[in-house]
C-alpha cells in the first residue's frame, strides 16, 4: 500500500495480514515476511482451502453509449489518436455547449476499446450542470471500487485516495473520460501516471491551467462543417420520411440551428414528428424564436437551458460583459469597441474577453477582435433584456456609438486632412489616439464596416440623429475608396433623414451632396442631379459659400459623365470664383481637374494640361493627395492623347505611387491599366504585363466590371501579341 495510505491502515501498524494472498495483480496483496497479531478480529478465521473465495470484478467498462449517427469529426480523431500514441497523455477537448465534446470522446473511447485491456473508466464531473459539481473524493471512490478496492480500504482524505488510484493503475493500461469538467482542479487528482493509461478530459472551458502545468494537449472543438450537420441531420430525420430533408432548405436549417450538434439533432427530432422543414426554417429564422425552437419537453436538454449553465459559472463582471456585448449589431468587435460597450479600460476589458474566451461563450475572430456564435448571441441578447434596464442597454449603445464616430473621424482626418469634417464637440475624447498613417486608417474601417452600418440603423432607432448624420458622412470618402457604393448612398439616405429631423439644414446639404456622389458613381446621374440640386438651393437658401461652390462642381461632374461637356465647363467655371472668394484652394484645385478633363473631353489637350497643372500645384500647396493623383493621372491622360509616350509614363508613375499611399484601389488600377498601356509602346512588355496583373487583381477584389476588359489585355501577352485599344476611360473623381 502506498505510504500515503498509512491512515486506512488496521490498528495493528500499517502491515498487511499474513493470510493476504501475492497473486501479482492485486493492489492489495502483498508478502508476509513478519507474523503480526492482529488487535480486533471480528468473525471467523479462515484459511488454506476452507478460506471463501473473493468474487471477481468484471473489467471496468463504463463508457455511455454512442451517440447515434455520429458523424464526420475525422481530424479530431486523429488528433485524440496522436495524443493516445503519447505516454501517459491527457486531451483537453474544449468548446462551446452542444458542440458534441462528450459525443467524440465516447466516440473515441468505443473505438479504442482494444487498446485499453484494463478497462475505461468515465464520470460525469457536472463542471457544467444543473447540479453541484462532483467532487474529486466522489469521483474516486467510485473508480477505486470499480478496480476493486474493497470499501473498507479506501482511504479518506483526497490525496490519500488519489494515491492509492495511481498505484492500482500501475502497469495497466486504462482508458480514463473526464466528462464535463469546470475547473482544473476537479480533475487533476484523477490524472493516473502509468505510462500505458490515457485520460480525455472534456470542458466548456479550455482549463489552462491543465494545459500548462500537466502537460494535457488542447483538442479544440468547433460547430460542424455545413456539410457535415446536413448530413447529421438527413441521417437522423430520415431519408424518405421527413418533408424536405435534401436541398437548400436543410442547409438554411442547419445554419440556422449554428451547426452544432445538439441543436441539429433537436431540429431533426422535431422534423422527425412530423413538423415540415418550411415550418421548422420559419422559426428558427424569426426574430428571437431559435432558442425557443429548439426547447424539448426535457428542458435539460434545451438549447436555453445548457447555454444557463455556463452562463451561471461566470463571475459577476464575465456575467455583465457577455450581456452587454451582445447589444453590438456587427459580427464580431475589436477590445476598443467592447471597452466602449462595457464601460471598462481596455486592459481589464481584454481580461475578460480572454475570460469569456476561455470558458468558450465568445469566440476569437481574429487578431485582437472576437465574437458570439450564433446562439450564445441570441441566449445573451436574452439576458441582456433580461437583466439591463432600458436606461442601461440605451446608455451602454450610446457609449459605442459614439466611440464609432471619434474612430471614424479620426480616420477620415487621416485619408484626407483637407477634406471637411464633422464636428464633435459632443463627442470629443481626449483619449483618442489617432491612427499613425493611411493604411492603419483604411483596416480600422474594413474590420469596423460591417459593425458601422448597422451601428447607424442603431443610431436611428436611439434617436441620436447627431450620430446617425454624422457617422455615414464621416465614412464617406472611405467607402468611395473601397468603391461600396450601395452602403454610400443607404447611409447618406439616412443621413439626410436624420439632419431633417434635426432641422440643420447646413447637414441636410452636406449629406444630400453625400447621396448625389454616390448616386453618380452609380450611374445614377438623374438622381444625382436632382440632389445635387437641391443641395445647390439649399445652400443659397442660408448662405454658406463652401456647400454653394461644391454642389455647382458636383452638377458640373455629373454632367461631363453624361457627355454634355460644354455644359459642364461652364458650371465649373461658375465655382471656381466662389472657392476663391472664401480662399479655398483646395475646392479651387479639385474644380480645375474637372475644367482639364472636360476640356480634353472636347480636343483642347493644351487647355487640359494647364488646367491639370494649376491644379496639381494648388492640391500640393493643400497637402491634397488625392487631387494630386488625379491631376497627375490627368496629366498622363493629356500626354496620351498627343503621342508624348514617355511623358505619360511618368505621370502614370507618379499617379500610380501617389494612389497607393492613399489607398485609392480604383484609381490605382486605372493608373496601372494606362501605364500599362504606354508601356508596350516602347517594347517595355514584361512591366505592362506587372502592371496589368496587379490592376486584375485590385478589381477583381473590388468586384468592378472593368476587370474582365483589364483581364482580355493581359490575356494577349499570353498569345505572344500586343494589348488592344481601348475606349477613352474619364475619370470620375468627385468630392
Amino acid at each position: 500500500m502506498n505510504a500515503d495510505s498509512a491512515d486506512s491502515a488496521s490498528s495493528a501498524g500499517n502491515a498487511r495480514s499474513a493470510g493476504d494472498a501475492d497473486n501479482g495483480s492485486n493492489a492489495f496483496a502483498g508478502r508476509a515476511t513478519h507474523v503480526v497479531q492482529a488487535g480486533v478480529i471480528y468473525g471467523g478465521v479462515h484459511g488454506g482451502r476452507d478460506a471463501p473465495s473473493v468474487p471477481t470484478l468484471p473489467v471496468p467498462r463504463q463508457l455511455p453509449r454512442v451517440a447515434t449517427c455520429f458523424t464526420d469529426r475525422t481530424d479530431l480523431l486523429a488528433a485524440l489518436n496522436a495524443v493516445a500514441a503519447t505516454s501517459n497523455g491527457v486531451a483537453m477537448i474544449s468548446g462551446t455547449a452542444g458542440v458534441g465534446k462528450s459525443a467524440l470522446a465516447v466516440h473515441w473511447g468505443h473505438q479504442a476499446r482494444d487498446l485499453y485491456p484494463d478497462g475505461q473508466l468515465y464520470a460525469n464531473l457536472r463542471g457544467y450542470d444543473r447540479l453541484a459539481p462532483l467532487a474529486p473524493e466522489e469521483v474516486l471512490h467510485g473508480f477505486l471500487s470499480a478496480l476493486g478496492a474493497p470499501a473498507d480500504r479506501v482511504p479518506g482524505s483526497l490525496d490519500a485516495m488519489s494515491s492509492l488510484f495511481r498505484s492500482l493503475l500501475d502497469g495497466k493500461r486504462v482508458l480514463l473520460v473526464a466528462d464535463n469538467a469546470g475547473s482544473a482542479d476537479q480533475v487533476r487528482p484523477l490524472l493516473p501516471s502509468a505510462p500505458g493509461c490515457f485520460t480525455i478530459v472534456t470542458s466548456r472551458s479550455r482549463l489552462g491551467a491543465l494545459t500548462a502545468v500537466d502537460g494535457a494537449t488542447p483538442v479544440a472543438m468547433r460547430p460542424l462543417d455545413t456539410p457535415d450537420a446536413v448530413e447529421l441531420f438527413r441521417r437522423l430525420a430520415g431519408d424518405d420520411e421527413a418533408e424536405g430533408v435534401t436541398g437548400d432548405g436543410v442547409t438554411r436549417l442547419v445554419r440556422r440551428c449554428g451547426r452544432l450538434p445538439l441543436t441539429v439533432r433537436i431540429a431533426a427530432q422535431q422534423a422527425g414528428a412530423g413538423t415540415s422543414l418550411g415550418e421548422l426554417i420559419e422559426e428558427l429564422e424569426g426574430d428571437g424564436l431559435r432558442l425557443e425552437s429548439l426547447s424539448m419537453s426535457d428542458e435539460r436538454s434545451g438549447v436555453r437551458t445548457v447555454f444557463s449553465w455556463s452562463y451561471q459559472q461566470l463571475t459577476p463582471a464575465g456575467a455583465r460583459a457577455f450581456r452587454l456585448l451582445a447589444l453590438h449589431a456587427g459580427p464580431d468587435f475589436s477590445v476598443p469597441t467592447a471597452a466602449a460597450l462595457i464601460d471598462l479600460p481596455e486592459a481589464q476589458t481584454r481580461r475578460l474577453l480572454r475570460d469569456l474566451v476561455a470558458v468558450n461563450m465568445l469566440e476569437a475572430a481574429g487578431p485582437r477582435r472576437y465574437g458570439f456564435h450564433d446562439l450564445l448571441r441570441d441566449y445573451a441578447r436574452e439576458r441582456v433584456e433580461a437583466e439591463e434596464p432600458p436606461e442601461a442597454r440605451a446608455q451602454a449603445l450610446g457609449r459605442e456609438l459614439s466611440h464609432y464616430l471619434r474612430m471614424a473621424d479620426a480616420a477620415d482626418r487621416v485619408l484626407v486632412p483637407e477634406r471637411q469634417h464633422v464636428p464633435l464637440e459632443r463627442h470629443a475624447d481626449g483619449a483618442n489616439t489617432p491612427f499613425p498613417g493611411p493604411e492603419a486608417a483604411l483596416a480600422w474601417c474594413d474590420s469596423e464596416l460591417p459593425s458601422l452600418v448597422p451601428a447607424v440603423g442603431q443610431a436611428v432607432e436611439l434617436g441620436l440623429d447627431d450620430v446617425a448624420w454624422k457617422l455615414p458622412v464621416a465614412l464617406v470618402y472611405f467607402l468611395r475608396l473601397r468603391r461600396h457604393d450601395t452602403h454610400r448612398r443607404a447611409l447618406s439616405d439616412t443621413a439626410v433623414r436624420a439632419a431633417r429631423r434635426l432641422d440643420d439644414q447646413w447637414a441636410e446639404t452636406w449629406s444630400l451632396i453625400c447621396v448625389a456622389g454616390a448616386e453618380s458613381d452609380m450611374g445614377l446621374h438623374e438622381d444625382a442631379m436632382r440632389h445635387f440640386t437641391e443641395a445647390l438651393r439649399i445652400s443659397q437658401a442660408i448662405g454658406d459659400s463652401h456647400w454653394q461652390a461644391n454642389s455647382i462642381y458636383n452638377i458640373a461632374w455629373t454632367l461631363r459623365l453624361m457627355g454634355r461637356y460644354e455644359e459642364a465647363l461652364e458650371r465649373q467655371r461658375e465655382a471656381l470664383p466662389i472657392h476663391r472668394s472664401i480662399g479655398d484652394r483646395r475646392g479651387e484645385a479639385i474644380t480645375r481637374t474637372e475644367m482639364a478633363a472636360s476640356s480634353l473631353a472636347l480636343g483642347r489637350p493644351t487647355a487640359a494640361f494647364q488646367e491639370y497643372e494649376r491644379a496639381l500645384d494648388g492640391a500640393r500647396v493643400t497637402a491634397d493627395l488625392p487631387t494630386q493623383a488625379k491631376s497627375l493621372h490627368g496629366l498622363g491622360d493629356v500626354c496620351r492623347t498627343v503621342g508624348r509616350t514617355d511623358e505619360a509614363i511618368g505621370w502614370y508613375e507618379q499617379a500610380v505611387d501617389v494612389r497607393r499611399r492613399v489607398g485609392d484601389l480604383l484609381g490605382l488600377a486605372r493608373s496601372l491599366d494606362r501605364l500599362a498601356e504606354q508601356l508596350v509602346t516602347v517594347g517595355r512588355a514584361a512591366d505592362a504585363q506587372e502592371a496589368l496583373v496587379e490592376a486584375v487583381a485590385i478589381l477583381d477584389s473590388l468586384g468592378n466590371p472593368m476587370a474582365e476588359e483589364v483581364r482580355l489585355r493581359l490575356v494577349a501577352f499570353d498569345h505572344g501579341t500586343e494589348p488592344g485599344d481601348r475606349p477613352a476611360d474619364p475619370l470620375t473623381d468627385g468630392v
